[in-house]
């Protein structure tokens, strides 16, 4: 069942809500309680998970799921989270420490399911020994290749940002798009830098970083400014602005936009990750995953981390239902869903098998190997960090309109930092 649901504050919003009854198997109580829970994934995504939790709910409760877009999620969560209102059980994402900061979300470490998921699942979920939340699954973003592409335009796989910025001239020159973005309403553009950014200054460079990703956690603690540190890393990646491979164009297409001229053969390299894979592989195009830009092409990351995160809300009126499905979440069979709707994501649920497809094999041995960062889920040891995020894409907007240079983007993140750390 969906319908649509309008509020004052949310009539500018995309939103709407279902109640998933599970599969034809499921018998739900004619008193089953509803417990109440949002996210900014929508409903076809979610339905197969949500089933997979009602069914481990006996049908004592039954989920009740509000999708608001991405665009607008913080704004509504906060809004209700302030008025101590708030979904019974309470979803995010970089943004999760936050929500812990500030005391919106349950401590849950005497739960036994908490220690059925590895530390690296729990980085967004504690704070202080404490544990406050489990993890869904872990996601990481690349690069999507059109292998025919690139053959055809007798280009081998780049492994350095140079190598890449060379082939990327090659084939625009053979009247292909060589890397395209959708930056209408997608933040790929600002991913594509932090990964970067992992790679040739947090890794691999300790000539201008001896403290490899402790800056971060300087940064956001106020002991250490970006300006003047990753100043030019920044300005190599903006070479990519400078010579129209990045295109201010891309500031109006949207991200659906790009993709199917991906998969319709137009363009060569795409910013994405696995929530694409399945559409991508429905298309029948010839396509890779390959890591995110490097300098060096050695010791590589992929970006990436703990996606959504779930926690109860601390002012839940259904402490019971929302107990319930936490347990849920954390189940085997839930956390499987998760991981077989995210192919070519991570699980950091012991008992989950995660599938690695083919397409994957340029970037198989970083994941096994656990090369998966994102710069954003360090700064949340003393700051909101999806705010700092939002702010990185607003500042990288400009640099591709031609507005502001690279080192002013740099000037503005240290700017916007020094306005939201907590202390």
């Amino acid at each position: 069942m969906k319908k649509k649901v309008i509020s004052m504050f949310l009539t500018a919003c995309t939103v709407s809500v279902m109640v998933v009854g599970g599969g034809s198997n499921l018998v739900m109580a004619d008193d089953a309680e509803t417990v109440t829970l949002m996210g900014w994934y929508d409903e076809d995504d979610m339905n197969p998970i949500l089933e997979k939790v009602n069914e481990q709910m006996d049908g004592k409760y039954v989920i009740e799921y509000t999708y608001v877009a991405n665009t607008d999620y913080n704004n509504v969560l906060s809004t209700q989270l302030a008025s101590g209102e708030g979904p019974d059980i309470i979803m995010d994402g970089t943004n999760y420490p936050a929500e812990i900061k500030a005391g919106n979300v349950e401590d849950i470490s005497d739960y036994d399911f908490v220690k059925e998921f590895n530390e690296a699942g729990m980085s967004l979920c504690s704070a202080d020994g404490k544990i406050y939340g489990i993890p869904s699954y872990g996601w990481f973003s690349g690069i999507w290749c059109n292998a025919s592409i690139l053959e055809e335009c007798g280009v081998e796989i780049p492994k350095t940002f140079d190598e890449f910025v060379a082939a990327c001239e090659t084939i625009n020159e053979k009247g292909y798009t060589a890397y395209g973005f959708g930056i209408a309403d997608d933040s790929t553009a600002t991913s594509s830098l932090l990964g970067y950014l992992e790679n040739s200054y947090y890794h691999n460079n300790e000539e201008a970083n001896p403290d490899g990703t402790d800056f971060d956690t300087k940064f956001a603690l106020g002991e250490v400014t970006m300006d003047g540190h990753i100043n030019d890393c920044v300005n190599k990646w903006c070479t990519l602005v400078e010579k129209g491979l990045i295109a201010s164009e891309s500031l109006g297409i949207s991200c659906q936009e790009m993709l199917n001229s991906f998969k319709n053969g137009e363009v060569a390299f795409l910013h994405g990750g696995p929530w694409q894979y399945t559409e991508l592989k429905e298309s029948g195009v010839n396509f890779k995953m390959l890591p995110q830009l490097s300098e060096t092409g050695e010791n590589e990351y992929v970006l990436g981390g703990p996606a959504a995160c779930f926690g109860i809300n601390v002012n839940t009126e259904n402490h019971d239902g929302a107990e319930a499905t936490l347990t849920a979440l954390a189940s085997v069979e839930v956390q499987q869903a998760f991981a077989d709707a995210n192919v070519g994501g991570t699980s950091y649920r012991s008992g989950v098998e995660a599938q690695m497809p083919e397409e994957y094999e340029y970037v198989a041995d970083i994941i096994n190997n656990g090369n998966i960062a994102f710069p954003s889920d360090r700064w949340s040891v003393n700051l909101p960090s999806q705010s700092l995020f939002d702010e990185f894409t607003a500042q990288l907007q400009g640099v591709i309109s031609g507005d502001i240079s690279g080192d002013d983007l740099v000037k503005a993140i240290d700017t916007k930092a020094d306005s939201i750390r907590y202390e």
